[in-house]
């Protein structure tokens, strides 16, 4: 008949006899580890902060998700699919909106299906760019060569549901010319080596005409 392991007394306390965990037999290998009562504890601690932590983060990815839920407003007809969800105010107060309903962007409140069709992304692709206008942007040491081009883009997988949005265009304001030296003028007809260049002229106009 086995005997019970006998508690011993350290410094005035009695003390368990070490616990012993043995790994499982399908393993093949037997790895005995000792794990003291302190050591157990330390363990339940840790096994708890991890668990407060993920549900700590879980928590804020749920609010983050409230808090930047898209406005109705902004769906648009190039990069919003009709099932995309967002929120659409019904009512409003003083300081703003007072309150939401669920909805999506296709909805006939929203976009009336002038949407992108789930599952489709649009290709964009350039067919076009046509300089409107030409500027001088100047400081005192140097300057800068401005081209306003209207660029329009073709969605080659014609994804909204709409063909007219098929294509959409846009006003780019690109720097194409750069000088230095004392209050230089990149609107004069000469480039930055001195020689005659019809890059360098500008006819004031700083916005696209469309």
């Amino acid at each position: 008949m086995r005997r019970r392991p006998e508690r011993e007394k350290v410094a005035g306390k009695e003390r368990a006899d070490d616990v012993t965990i043995v790994d499982s037999l399908a393993t093949g290998v037997s790895k005995p580890q000792t794990l003291t009562t302190d050591e157990d504890k330390d363990m339940s601690k840790g096994y708890r902060r991890s668990l407060y932590l993920l549900f700590s983060v879980a928590a804020l990815l749920v609010f983050a998700t409230g808090v930047y839920a898209q406005d109705c407003d902004e769906c648009s007809p190039y990069t919003s699919h009709c099932s995309d969800y967002c929120e659409r105010c019904t009512r409003y107060g003083i300081d703003g909106c007072v309150n939401y309903v669920a909805d999506t962007c296709g909805s006939f409140r929203n976009l009336e299906g002038e949407c992108l069709a789930d599952n489709c992304e649009p290709s964009w692709s350039e067919t076009s760019r046509v300089t409107q206008g030409t500027y001088d942007g100047n400081s005192l040491f140097d300057c800068t060569h401005h081209s306003v081009q209207w660029v329009t883009l073709y969605d080659s997988n014609h994804c909204n549901e709409d063909s007219t949005f098929w294509t959409q265009s846009y006003c780019d304001n690109v720097i194409d010319g750069h000088k230095s030296g004392y209050s230089p003028d990149c609107c004069d007809g000469w480039g930055p080596d001195g020689q005659p260049n019809s890059l360098y002229t500008c006819d004031g106009n700083h916005y696209c005409t469309g």
